[in-house]
């Protein structure tokens, strides 16, 4: 009896809720499976699949979460025991009051988001603590956006403003990612013929294979009906993108951001659309993307500790991220440049030690990477670097106008819409509108609008909100990137090695897009989807500018403070708005 009171009085005995913050701080991508996976039943990637538990599941959820960090609030105030459950047995009654107004609403996504915040926000109360300050605000900024990107997938179905989607068929080999996955859940092996000829079969298989298993899974062994279980894959792309999210975070505290210049790079990334849109995109871009920064946070970690444990993860990151997309590759040169860099420093004391390294993380990263390629060659001939291009005579096609024209041309007019131009077919089967075919300007639209949203979703009141939100996407995009140029010029304190690593991979993507855009001239071409890792890059410059306390720097920091939740409160506005047009 001594002993469980002198353990209970016991200041160093950890509390149950500090021993599940250290596990989710230890295993913040685990965390995130987890909370995916726990959301499927309650809604099967679609607002219409929400089942009638849901929302009363959803109230115990918020009202029990809410009691825990009053209770808590409440002891680290001294306050009456009485005072906590008073004040939890009224929010409870208010909070079912909500939910009951909820299942009447017209405007239920804005109620899930609403719901969505307050509840992360009830969680991180109740894990406060003062040391936890600063993980608890990057918590609530990361799960405030994975709410968002939640209900975006809710009101976008599988065949919404998606790339090249196809269809799902078991009974004919169906073309796009649907039929890629389609036929992998159908017949449980890998296309066997030649696939020059089916459209997306030309992607290594690895996001394609777990959205099959995933659909056995759901269908198979917990029996959800066909059309829920398709739906629901959208639950595993919002993960693969709110891993995104983790990686910058850790990326931005490996550059010691804390406080305001870390607060204010994760806002614009948590909140940033092309990861809000990337979350519901059925194709391979959100995984690929995962692990291609997934590789870009462990190169940092071997390059301050270069051991084996460090570069197998950047082994099987970058060789996962090829399993899903090719163009993860785009990451390799730097990591090699980084390797390179690394031995000829340490040639003459760890010379030995690195060779093995490299011929481990090559024995890893090149099966993993290289294998569908390589049979793709040797069955049929395929390059490894074979690109399915489309007729460059579509109605999107802008070959007509030189490349060079179409680089160099910044006339605002191309800006009087603010979202991205394409042609379309009149009543009269006759060709309208322009096409949009300055590579700069269409990633500055599409970045924030995506191809699909346009001004019909919005009314006239919404659509001065996107011009003010393109706007100042625009002028934060320009401070982030001259941002990165002053640190890389002068800023003789910060690691060349590192800017040199960063800056290459920077420099890799944006050469790749202006590559295609040259070789494939075409509106589809140009596209933020295929550079998505340069707006981490921004962010983290725009948090290592804030980091300098110097007076000078006060008034970007203030400007910066200011613009990001601005960016996020319209991110938030457009996108509830684009879901509520989408569900009527």
């Amino acid at each position: 009896m001594s002993s469980s009171i002198n353990k209970a009085s016991n200041p160093n005995t950890k509390h149950p809720t500090d021993i599940v913050f250290r596990l989710i701080s230890a295993h913040p991508y685990l965390a995130a499976l987890f909370c995916c996976v726990f959301l499927t039943p309650f809604c099967f990637g679609s607002l219409k699949f929400i089942p009638s538990y849901a929302p009363y599941a959803a109230w115990i959820a918020l009202a029990a979460a809410s009691a825990t960090a009053l209770h808590k609030f409440c002891k680290r105030k001294k306050m009456p025991e009485i005072t906590a459950v008073f004040s939890a047995v009224s929010i409870s009654a208010l909070l079912f009051l909500c939910m009951r107004a909820y299942l009447n609403s017209s405007h239920k996504i804005v109620w899930i988001y609403s719901f969505g915040a307050l509840f992360t926000a009830a969680v991180c109360g109740c894990f406060y603590k003062k040391e936890n300050r600063q993980k608890l605000g990057s918590v609530l900024i990361i799960g405030c956006g994975l709410w968002l990107k939640l209900c975006y997938v809710l009101c976008t179905n599988i065949n919404m403003r998606q790339h090249d989607e196809g269809w799902f068929s078991c009974n004919e080999d169906a073309p796009g990612h649907l039929g890629y996955i389609s036929y992998l859940f159908t017949n449980h092996k890998l296309y066997q013929d030649d696939y020059r000829s089916m459209l997306q079969y030309c992607h290594p298989p690895l996001h394609h294979l777990v959205c099959a298993v995933w659909l056995q899974i759901m269908e198979n062994i917990f029996h959800v009906r066909h059309e829920a279980a398709l739906e629901s894959m959208q639950l595993l792309t919002l993960f693969y993108s709110v891993s995104i999210i983790i990686s910058a975070y850790l990326i931005f505290r490996h550059f010691g951001l804390n406080g305001n210049a870390l607060y204010i790079p994760l806002i614009i990334i948590s909140f940033h659309p092309c990861f809000t849109y990337l979350s519901a995109l059925i194709n391979n871009d959100a995984l690929a993307w995962a692990f291609t920064m997934g590789a870009f946070l462990c190169s940092l970690r071997w390059y301050n500790d270069p051991s084996m444990k460090n570069i197998l993860n950047i082994a099987l990151c970058l060789g996962l991220g090829m399993m899903s997309k090719l163009s993860a590759a785009l990451i390799a040169m730097p990591i090699a440049q980084l390797f390179l860099i690394v031995f000829l420093r340490k040639f003459k004391t760890s010379c030995k030690k690195l060779l093995g390294q490299f011929i481990a993380f090559g024995s890893i990263c090149v099966p993993l990477g290289m294998w569908f390629p390589l049979r793709g060659l040797i069955r049929w001939g395929i390059p490894l670097t074979y690109v399915q291009a489309l007729p460059l005579d579509m109605d999107q096609g802008i070959s007509d106008i030189p490349f060079l024209e179409r680089i160099t041309d910044l006339s605002l007019s191309q800006v009087s819409n603010v979202f991205e131009n394409w042609t379309y077919r009149n009543e009269f089967d006759e060709l309208a509108g322009v096409n949009e075919h300055n590579p700069l300007i269409a990633i500055l639209k599409n970045s924030i609008f995506g191809e699909f949203i346009n001004g019909s979703y919005f009314n006239s009141n919404m659509l001065n909100v996107c011009k003010v939100f393109f706007w100042t996407s625009t002028a934060i995009a320009l401070v982030a990137f001259v941002s990165m140029i002053i640190i890389f010029i002068k800023d003789r304190s910060s690691d060349k090695v590192l800017k040199l690593f960063i800056g290459t991979f920077y420099v890799i993507l944006m050469a790749n897009l202006y590559s295609m855009s040259y070789d494939y001239p075409l509106v589809c071409t140009m596209n933020f989807r295929y550079i998505m890792p340069t707006a981490v890059i921004g962010a983290l410059f725009i948090g290592i500018m804030m980091k300098n306390k110097s007076k000078s720097q006060r008034p970007y920091s203030i400007a910066m403070t200011v613009a990001a939740p601005c960016f996020a409160i319209m991110t938030a506005m457009i996108y509830l708005t684009v879901c509520q047009k989408s569900i009527l």
